[in-house]
């Protein structure tokens, strides 16, 4: 049964899986019920004037290669990605990690939320102390935070970010804060096996709260690098601690022939496509229930899978323009973050 991401009421569509779920369903019940329609976006796009400037590196004959296009970075941390320095100052708030290969949308998944939850009366804003006060590229970033957010060259924007964290707060209260960091150093395609380096493992092992952020999304590369990633998402799996919770985010969901209108989205058939795609991506979150109760609370499996789009790209004179999609999309995301944040 597809969901019904407008208005939050099921129609013949709705947010949750279909009524016949049993011990073999995924948990796609947000705070309000939820669909999608929409284009998705690529990660690539024209060069922005957001005045932020790119600080190159000087990197030895020996750096490691998986750092080459990752901005802000010291020598010492492009040739050895052991070293690298992340700092996040409050271990109090719930963290949401985006996590996923390099351009898989998760830089622009923040755009989208960050203008949707500013929309709605939250303040966002970039956390300075997250890099080191030599990262001028992370300064620069921070500075530029709001231009970057609202240009309609946003996608260009994000070209130069490497590194990001933001607090949501409501009211002068936080609510969470949003972690956006290189793709290549949580999976990278051309060292499938290469370990986590040791900031992902400090910041998996800290303290607070964490909501798993993977994106996932349709037709990625080929059955071995996807095979790999869902290996990737196994260890990351056994290193979670016990009250960190994962959303799967189907980005891109408007490239395939799951939505079915404005706001609706067979989530049954898009959830049994990238089970196809990525074999046994979901085995690791399944629950030891009694068989009889994941039917009874609608699911067999400790997770959420929801679709996503960010929005449409135009081709201008000067490059791609941003167009923001459907906001059903960013809604039902926040739902689903809010809920597991809370709970």
């Amino acid at each position: 049964m597809p969901i019904d991401v407008n208005n939050g009421t099921k129609s013949s569509a709705t947010a949750k899986p279909e009524n016949n779920i049993g011990n073999n369903a995924i948990d796609t019940t947000p705070t309000t019920g939820i669909d999608v329609v929409q284009n998705g976006i690529t990660d690539n796009a024209d060069t922005a004037t957001t005045g932020i400037d790119v600080v190159q590196n000087e990197i030895t004959d020996n750096a490691d290669t998986t750092t080459a296009g990752i901005h802000g970075l010291t020598a010492a941390e492009m040739n050895d990605p052991n070293s690298i320095v992340v700092t996040i100052a409050d271990q109090s708030t719930p963290i949401v990690i985006l996590f996923g290969p390099p351009s898989c949308g998760k830089t622009m998944t923040l755009v989208r939320l960050t203008r949707y939850l500013k929309s709605k009366g939250y303040t966002v804003v970039p956390d300075r102390t997250f890099r080191p006060t030599e990262d001028t590229n992370y300064t620069q970033l921070c500075d530029n935070f709001d231009q970057m957010i609202n240009s309609s060259n946003a996608a260009t924007s994000t070209n130069v970010v490497s590194f990001l964290l933001v607090k949501v707060m409501k009211n002068g209260r936080p609510i969470c804060q949003i972690l956006e960091a290189p793709g290549e150093l949580y999976f990278n395609p051309e060292k499938p096996a290469q370990p986590f380096p040791a900031y992902v493992n400090t910041i998996i092992n800290s303290s607070c709260r964490k909501v798993w952020a993977v994106m996932v999304e349709p037709d990625w590369s080929n059955p071995v690098p996807r095979n790999n990633y869902v290996s990737k998402i196994r260890d990351l799996k056994i290193q979670m601690m016990p009250r960190d919770k994962t959303v799967f985010v189907f980005n891109k969901i408007d490239k395939t022939p799951y939505v079915l209108g404005a706001g609706q989205v067979n989530i049954k058939e898009a959830r049994k496509n990238i089970e196809n795609l990525y074999p046994n991506i979901f085995v690791p979150f399944k629950t030891n229930l009694p068989f009889g109760l994941g039917f009874l609370f609608g699911s067999g499996y400790d997770c959420d899978f929801i679709p996503f789009q960010t929005g449409t790209y135009t081709q201008a004179i000067n490059g791609l323009t941003y167009q923001e999609g459907n906001e059903c999309y960013p809604r039902l995301l926040w739902n689903t973050l809010l809920k597991r944040i809370n709970g």
